[in-house]
Parts: C-alpha cells; sequence; structure tokens
C-alpha cells in the first residue's frame, strides 16, 4: 500500500477551490436501496441517510502558509524582543472563524473553546492572564496573578516563549450534551482550534509548538482552570523565532 504524503495533501487543502455542490441546490443525495426484509431484521433502528450538509471549507489563512508548513521546525528558543500584538490577535480571530465555520455547524451544542492567554513579551498587551473574547476580537485581563512561567510549565523551554496560549473548553456541557462522546469531541475541537493558531501564527513568520499546556496543579491553583467547566485542551508557544533560525536560517529546531 503507498505511502500518503501527508505535507502534499495539507498544501493541496490549502489551495483548494471552494466546494460547489453539483445538482439542483437544494438536491439531497439518496442512500443506496435496502431490501425491504433487511429492513425488518432491525425493527428498533431506522434505515441510515447521508448527511445533506456540503463539506466546507475553512477561511483564508493571512500571509504564505504553504511555504510556512515546508519551512517548519520545532521550536524552542525565540527572540529576545516582543511579539507583535496585533499579529497574536489575527492568529487568534482566524482561529475562531475556522472553528465558527467548520466545528459549529457540525456540532452546534458543543461548546466553542476558549483562548486563555499568558502573555510575557506583547507588544501592545500588558504581561498577565487574559481571555480572547470572540465578540470584540480583543483581549480581555482576568482577576488573576500568574507566577513566573517557569512555575506553570514542565517544560522549560516553553516558559522563555513570548505568549503561551491554553485553549479551554467547557467539560461539564460537553459530557451533559454528548455523554462521554463529548469529551472526545471537545478535545479535537480544541485541538484544531490551537492548530489555526499556530498555523496562523507560521504564516505570517511567527515560530512556535503545540504542546500540553500548563501544569493540571498550577492551573488549578493559580488560573481558576478547574479542570470541569474550564478544562484545559491543549497549550501552545508562540513567538518570532530567534534570528539564525528564520526561515532560510541554517539553524534549525529538533
Amino acid at each position: 500500500m503507498p505511502l500518503i504524503d501527508l505535507n502534499r495533501l495539507t498544501e493541496d487543502l490549502l489551495l483548494a477551490a471552494p466546494y460547489e455542490r453539483q445538482g439542483k441546490p437544494n438536491s439531497v443525495p439518496q442512500p443506496h436501496a435496502v431490501p425491504d426484509r433487511e429492513l425488518r431484521t432491525e425493527p428498533h433502528t431506522e434505515p441510515h441517510t447521508m448527511d445533506a450538509a456540503p463539506p466546507v471549507l475553512p477561511p483564508a489563512l493571512p500571509g504564505d502558509p504553504v511555504g510556512a508548513l515546508r519551512s517548519r521546525t520545532a521550536v524552542r528558543q525565540w527572540a529576545r524582543g516582543p511579539f507583535d500584538g496585533e499579529r497574536l490577535l489575527r492568529a487568534l480571530r482566524y482561529a475562531v472563524e475556522q472553528d465558527g465555520q467548520l466545528w459549529a455547524p457540525a456540532f452546534p451544542e458543543l461548546p466553542a473553546p476558549v483562548a486563555a492567554v499568558l502573555a510575557q513579551r506583547v507588544r501592545g498587551v500588558p504581561a498577565g492572564y487574559h481571555h480572547f473574547d470572540p465578540s470584540t476580537g480583543a483581549l480581555v485581563p482576568q482577576p488573576y496573578d500568574p507566577p513566573p512561567m517557569r512555575d506553570l510549565v514542565l517544560q522549560l523551554e516553553f516558559a522563555e516563549a513570548p505568549v503561551v496560549i491554553v485553549v479551554l473548553g467547557d467539560l461539564a456541557a460537553a459530557v451533559d450534551r454528548r455523554g462521554v462522546h463529548g469529551h472526545r469531541l471537545l478535545l479535537a475541537r480544541g485541538a484544531a482550534f490551537a492548530h489555526a493558531v499556530w498555523l496562523a501564527g507560521l504564516s505570517e513568520g511567527a515560530a512556535g509548538t503545540v504542546f500540553a499546556g500548563v501544569l493540571s496543579s498550577a492551573g488549578r491553583t493559580e488560573l481558576g482552570i478547574d479542570g470541569f467547566r474550564r478544562a484545559q485542551l491543549l497549550g501552545l508557544a508562540l513567538g518570532d523565532p530567534e534570528a539564525d533560525r528564520a526561515p532560510g536560517g541554517k539553524a534549525g529546531g529538533r
């Protein structure tokens, strides 16, 4: 069986033309005919029908996402200067837009992810703990005074990043509405959100690494991440790369 070239597949998806449904605008694909005797073998089940909703493409990324994917490396060291706050906001807005186009229509009862932002060196953003407000596209300071980043993460290289984004989700609501499967869906939705922020940042020249997030104990005591109403789904360290690790540089990631 031939191997799948994931890099090429990803590039093809990013460059794909918008989907167009074939046939009449309101036409719905019909399922294959099933003999009546087969339907009677399962009297308590309904015949399966195909989902009429067409696939949806995510919004267009800023910058050069294909070029970013081709030159990406895992990053553990960042430039010492501040990260551009507007670039951070653009990445967060893109992730919210993608989540709204791809996830919200498919799982309207699933709670949307929340982006918690630990800013250390971000131009135009005060150092501290913030939440991203999708309705205004701005960061809202939270009533917590977080300790040094080194006390919040297990891998100390992430403590040097200009900004760490922690994706949170309402696990209680997800399980209440979808049962145990709601937890898996919430994790998948949170991972998609974190990777959307990562890819949007990379497409504009940033560097970053998706990782597990802050320590559970520190998140609970220092940031109010209770693991239930506010459950940590994934983390992302983001910033500008060191000068010798910028795209086209000689040094590479691990």
